[in-house]
């Protein structure tokens, strides 16, 4: 009976791992890709994944398992699947064209017969067009969300006062999906010299292609402070050598200043961050990281002085380094290597303040807040700028109408997509423009999203554009969306 499923009973194939006996009980279990949420017609993310095993937990391999549609139209290829030496078997899913509930049964064979008991996977299918939501996860109300990093499967969500939560989004080790993020872990820093509990504001999970590690997540912490004069907050390092039980390692802190957005040069090892009034530091991230990290801080600079600088971001592009200053507008600075100088531009934005930047190709964009008239049409700003003509003057601006703040810029990694979050004003919520003609963006789809979105990020799984965004209190939410529909 069932022995023939994996070879022998009670051998061991080499590859397959302890094989059951005559006797042996099938358990199949989901292990990945179920309960998510899709466009019609259109594939899923993440696999639909089981798990083989006997009745003692020993996974089976080369056993056969089939994936029949019992609910709703969508389509799994291939039909049927072999598990591997880990008692692991895959299939692919297509959403249906009608969108509402479906259901996959995943179910072993021995010939034509089904051993064991079957396991059922739900599908949601939604309607389909440029900015589709597929999962709206609450954060804690202790303030909520505001940056999320996604690399390699997994969402670094900075949840303020909760801390620091990862999530399981395609990465597998706990079988998350954009769809249905289940949480890995979560940590907490401790207070550290600038005097700020909590506030965990963004990370970057560093790569390090010196040394091969994936072993550190640096954390900012944004604490109380006043435009142009004061700031608080440190940079914690946090070891995720083990997913599941991340622990902080070390701190960096610099006198009378707090952190902002941070940039990581993972080639040279070097960790640029915004300083609001303590403008622009270049830390040394390379080696082993312990303990207290001041003694790495390699340059620091106040791209607009003393009394006009205030940076909210920073990008390293071409060779050099650029930061949008909310007092003084966008700057173009050497790297570490040459001590941050000043190269170009600054004092360009005085009709507003200068919020995040984004840089790809020959142009930045820059996003703006604040210091408009209210009513009418009037609204804030994206600028477009030209490196090859210089920064003294944006080429090009899009009056976002009814918006009062636009929050986050970033353009996706094949430079053919803008993403926009914008606050305050009826207007707010998400705006995607194609980059066919980088200075002349056009609208490719919008979302209005009551309270805001503060923060967002593109994030490409299983072959599916995504963007990960940070609704505002008093509800805060992770909200994932699919914007594949919206790329040229």
């Amino acid at each position: 009976m069932i022995a023939a499923l994996a070879g022998c009973s009670g051998s061991d194939d080499g590859g397959g791992g302890p094989t059951p006996g005559p006797d042996a009980a099938v358990v199949v279990s989901r292990v990945g890709g179920d309960q998510q949420v899709g466009a019609t017609s259109t594939d899923l993310p993440v696999p639909l994944t089981v798990r083989v095993a006997d009745s003692t937990g020993a996974p089976i391999a080369g056993a056969t398992v089939r994936w029949r549609v019992t609910s709703g139209d969508g389509a799994a290829g291939p039909s049927t699947s072999q598990t591997g030496p880990d008692g692991r078997a895959s299939t692919g899913y297509r959403v249906g064209t009608t969108g509402g509930a479906e259901e996959v049964t995943a179910e072993v064979l021995e010939g034509t017969s089904v051993v064991g008991s079957p396991t059922r996977f739900t599908v949601r299918g939604v309607g389909g067009g440029p900015i589709v939501l597929v999962r709206d996860e609450p954060i804690p109300a202790n303030y909520g969300i505001h940056d999320t990093f996604v690399r390699d499967g997994i969402a670094f969500v900075s949840a303020w006062n909760t801390g620091l939560v990862l999530y399981d989004v395609g990465h597998g080790i706990k079988g998350g999906s954009p769809s249905r993020p289940v949480v890995i872990a979560g940590i907490t820093p401790s207070t550290g010299p600038s005097g700020v509990t909590g506030a965990i504001h963004n990370a970057w999970w560093f790569h390090n292609p010196v040394t091969g590690e994936k072993r550190y997540v640096f954390v900012g912490q944004e604490g109380p402070g006043s435009i142009g004069a004061t700031s608080r907050g440190d940079i914690y390092v946090v070891d995720v050598s083990e997913l599941t039980r991340p622990r902080q390692v070390a701190i960096f802190h610099l006198p009378n200043a707090g952190t902002h957005n941070f940039w990581v040069d993972e080639a040279a090892q070097v960790l640029y961050a915004a300083y609001y009034n303590g403008g622009v530091a270049a830390i040394d991230v390379s080696g082993a990281l312990s303990g207290d990290l001041s003694g790495r801080l390699l340059a620091n600079v106040r791209p607009g002085g003393d009394a006009s600088t205030y940076v909210w971001g920073v990008q390293l592009h071409r060779g050099s380094l650029y930061a949008s200053d909310m007092e003084s507008g966008l700057w173009e600075l050497a790297p570490a290597s040459g001590g941050l100088a000043t190269r170009s531009g600054g004092f360009n934005v005085p009709d507003r303040w200068s919020s995040d930047l984004w840089l790809h190709g020959d142009y930045a964009y820059t996003g703006t807040w604040g210091s408009v008239p209210r009513g009418g049409n009037v609204g804030d700003e994206l600028k477009i700028w030209s490196l090859t003509s210089g920064l003294g003057s944006p080429v090009n601006t899009i009056v976002l109408p009814e918006v009062g703040t636009v929050s986050d810029v970033e353009v996706s990694a094949d430079g053919r997509m803008l993403l926009l979050t914008t606050e305050r004003g009826p207007r707010q919520g998400a705006y995607l423009y194609s980059l066919g003609d980088p200075a002349n963006p056009t609208g490719a789809g919008s979302r209005l999203v009551a309270n805001g979105l503060h923060t967002g990020t593109f994030a490409e799984i299983g072959g599916r554009l995504f963007v990960f965004a940070a609704r505002n209190p008093g509800s805060p939410a992770l909200e994932v969306y699919d914007v594949t529909g919206a790329v040229p």
